[in-house]
């Protein structure tokens, strides 16, 4: 019986030394990388959100002027408000004079081959 015990129990030791690992080898070497997978679905919009909180009330300020026939012998005078500050002039093909009297800020367009334009704005 001791004989049959130990064939047995030799056995399962055989058995079981084949169901671990031995020692592990280094790591192999990195492999080639391949193509990329299709996109996938796109998924559901997602709800709107709530409206943002409305801006404080204001204005640029701006005020533009604008006069045709500034051409030969004739003169366009662009005068802003005595409150207001002259910001800019356009007088195409043609002469500016720009003129402060009192605070009041004013623009002379002469020889224009288009209408004259100005922007004044309140400081």
């Amino acid at each position: 019986m001791r004989a049959s015990l130990t064939i047995v129990a030799l056995i399962a030791a055989f058995m079981l030394a084949g169901c671990f690992d031995g020692p592990q080898g280094p790591p192999g070497p990195q492999g080639d990388a391949g193509p990329q997978g299709p996109q996938g679905v796109k998924g559901e919009t997602g709800p709107i959100g709530p409206a943002g909180q409305p801006g404080a009330p204001g204005s640029s300020g701006l005020h533009a002027l604008r006069q045709e026939g500034c051409g030969q012998g004739s003169n366009c005078d662009l005068t802003c408000s005595p409150e207001e500050k002259l910001i800019s002039v356009t007088c195409p093909g043609g002469t500016i004079a720009i003129t402060r009297n009192g605070g009041i800020e004013a623009a002379t367009c002469s020889s224009a081959t288009g209408p004259a334009l100005a922007l004044c704005m309140k400081p």
